[in-house]
């Protein structure tokens, strides 16, 4: 490999970032050869599967993104690709890579040797951008193209297009990091994990990615997810946070962070109107506030119902939320957009009842087994919650147990042949 090709392909990868579809195919391109011309020689050593943890080291959330990337990584660690050793790995905007060996202590008891080392490649290591680093990434090319060099393959897992489509759901900076991270995976993917068929005929939409081979899996769910007193104890409580609802009513319950685009407000207005009418049902809203929610918090934390017949955990545990999962009579999806809907599979799993907005990603997850809904407005909605609550109270509703939900062993399985096809494609 010269010099002058690598110093090429690096002028490329800074113009394609920030230009426009041409120099993206012509950087992709630079940096094909890049690794096409190289020095492939490689140790004796097993390969590499370096795994990108970077956001969830950094801070774990408890976000559907972290629940998947902690419960894939722990799957991959037990049961590692034939040939490969994981190693998770992470970064920053102003730092290079380096084995997060911090954080693999910290979750499986791993000795911890000294301070985290540069990551190191060699020819057969595969990268795989399994947390949405779409900040970090972009600003770390340089990191992937040296390995381009070495003979690095990559992929990049694609939990949903939804800045690209609809960037009035998202914040300014979001909106331009997604942008910039969809280059990013122009330039330099191999290939592309997705964790829906819906995510990968939508990242077919885009004329920089549709080239790019795409492959698609699904999500699991914990087995293991069970209460005990001892979790139960160490759940936080705050103003209407975790007082009991009735139980001779009917609990609903909402997961997922408060967004814009989630639908909480419809919801919320629509119970409003059913307890008007003196229909007596329980909403419990499970999430953490996210960005431009402040009146909708506001309107929450100050409802008269509010730590009576609404809820709202801001921050919930897995024990705690199998508990809620336990205890609810259904739940309830309003969500204007989404890449998977984990809450749906967590949900079968305990065969509650599901109400879900008619998106196709809740249809190709849930199927037959869900009731659909496509309202607009509080009043159009309220009349079809209530007679869900009346097809609960007569065990009438669609059976969700039917979705028969992955485990995240058997959602690994696939992921890892996804890997497996990946690496044979070298």
């Amino acid at each position: 490999m010269s010099p002058f090709a690598y110093y090429r392909a690096a002028l490329l990868l800074y113009l394609a970032t920030y230009c426009r579809l041409p120099l993206i195919r012509v950087a992709r391109k630079a940096v094909s050869e890049l690794r096409r011309t190289a020095n492939l020689e490689r140790s004796d050593r097993p390969r590499q599967l370096l795994i990108d943890i970077s956001i969830i080291a950094a801070n774990d959330a408890g976000t559907g993104i972290q629940r998947t990337v902690r419960s894939l990584l722990r799957e991959l660690i037990s049961s590692t690709p034939a040939g490969y050793v994981v190693r998770p790995v992470r970064a920053t905007r102003k730092h290079p890579y380096v084995y997060a060996d911090h954080y693999l202590a910290s979750t499986t008891c791993a000795p911890l040797s000294g301070s985290e080392t540069r990551v190191h490649v060699e020819a057969g290591d595969l990268f795989i951008g399994l947390d949405l680093a779409s900040r970090i990434a972009p600003k770390r090319q340089r990191d992937f193209l040296a390995w381009h060099a070495r003979g690095v393959r990559f992929s990049f897992v694609v939990y949903d297009m939804l800045p690209q489509f609809h960037p009035e759901w998202f914040t300014p900076l979001a909106v331009r990091s997604f942008k910039y991270w969809v280059t990013m995976l122009a330039i330099h993917a191999d290939t592309l994990f997705c964790i829906s068929a819906t995510v990968a005929g939508e990242v077919g939409r885009l004329p920089q990615l549709s080239s790019i081979p795409r492959r698609w899996f699904h999500l699991g769910v914990d087995a293991r997810q069970t209460t005990t007193q001892h979790d139960l104890r160490k759940t936080t409580h705050d103003s209407g946070e975790g007082a009991r609802c009735r139980r001779d009513a009917p609990q609903i319950l909402m997961v997922g962070t408060i967004e814009p685009r989630k639908g909480h407000r419809l919801v919320l207005e629509a119970f409003e109107r059913l307890w008007r009418n003196d229909v007596d049902v329980s909403l419990v809203v499970v999430g953490r506030s996210g960005w431009a929610v402040a009146p909708l918090i506001a309107y929450l934390e100050n409802h008269p119902e509010f730590g009576k017949r609404l809820q709202w955990y801001r921050e919930a545990d897995e024990a705690t939320l199998s508990r809620l999962y336990k205890t609810s009579d259904g739940l309830i999806l309003a969500s204007e957009g989404e890449g998977f809907g984990l809450p749906i599979i967590e949900a079968s799993n305990y065969r509650l009842p599901l109400l879900l907005r008619d998106l196709p990603i809740f249809r190709e997850i849930a199927s037959t087994y869900a009731s659909y809904f496509s309202a607009v407005d509080a009043d159009e909605l309220a009349p079809q919650i209530q007679r869900w609550l009346t097809a609960i109270a007569t065990r009438t509703t669609p059976d969700s147990s039917g979705i028969q939900p992955l485990s995240w062993q058997a959602s690994a399985l696939q992921f890892k042949a996804l890997i497996t096809q990946l690496a044979d494609s070298a």
